[in-house]
């Protein structure tokens, strides 16, 4: 890799769930990224994040720090996805999903999140939440079903389930 290559900014999601809900933000009106959309919680992995599994802390420490919540069990692996910034950052985002705590969010900083809200996976598909947040939220609830079900399939990503986004 030559220094002209462009790095990447690394970024994770969780989609958390309650029953058949999914916890959605409406992002903040100042966000660098699709403000005052319908996104899942997350953001950039920082560079002297918690050793060990860093996507995992990173989405625990961006969980906490975006709607004052934990993330409960261990976080399931829905997908992944690279996109260009409108300045051309170079972003690879990481989804994941796991349960919600009995807690309600807390939005902590209404400048990064402008409100939360609690959607079936039919009502973010009818919604007006960006296409790839409808794909990450659909895909997370295949997975949610085999957890909760107790099967013993593992949720894997289906081939080709990285999705590009403007």
């Amino acid at each position: 890799m030559s220094t002209a290559d462009p790095l990447h900014i690394c970024n994770v999601e969780v989609a958390l769930w309650r029953g058949e809900r999914w916890l959605l933000i409406r992002r903040g009106g100042g966000e660098r990224h699709s403000a005052g959309q319908l996104a899942l919680v997350g953001g950039k992995v920082e560079h002297d994040e918690a050793p060990g599994a860093v996507l995992e802390n990173a989405l625990r420490r961006e969980t906490a720090e975006e709607v004052g919540l934990e993330p409960g069990g261990t976080p399931h692996y829905v997908t992944s996805a690279h996109f260009t910034l409108a300045d051309g950052t170079s972003v690879v985002n990481v989804v994941f999903c796991a349960p919600a705590p009995d807690t309600e969010p807390v939005v902590q900083d209404e400048c990064e999140v402008a409100g939360t809200t609690w959607l079936t996976a039919a009502e973010v598909a009818a919604s007006d939440a960006p296409e790839w947040t409808k794909q990450y939220v659909a895909e997370a609830e295949r997975i949610r079903r085999l957890v909760t079900s107790g099967s013993r399939e593992a949720p894997v990503a289906p081939e080709g389930a990285v999705h590009a986004r403007a």
